[in-house]
């Protein structure tokens, strides 16, 4: 996958990367966490998401990427 991505596919994976954080019981470091994840450069950024999210590196992920514009 390429790390090259969109500024709509980063605020696609920063609000399901929120979803996450909530789902888990981490509420209180959701703002802290977005805030941060938002400084890192694509390649850090989308290792992160794959991460927390491994749907998102995998072949569903992308398609999931591809069409968000």
């Amino acid at each position: 996958m390429t790390t090259f991505l969109t500024t709509a596919q980063r605020e696609f994976l920063i609000g399901e990367y929120r979803e996450q954080l909530i789902e888990f019981d981490q509420e209180d470091e959701v703002e802290e966490l977005t805030a941060w994840i938002r400084t890192l450069n694509n390649v850090d950024f989308l290792q992160e998401c794959v991460e927390q999210m491994p749907i998102y590196g995998e072949p569903v992920g992308r398609k999931i990427l591809a069409n968000v514009k």
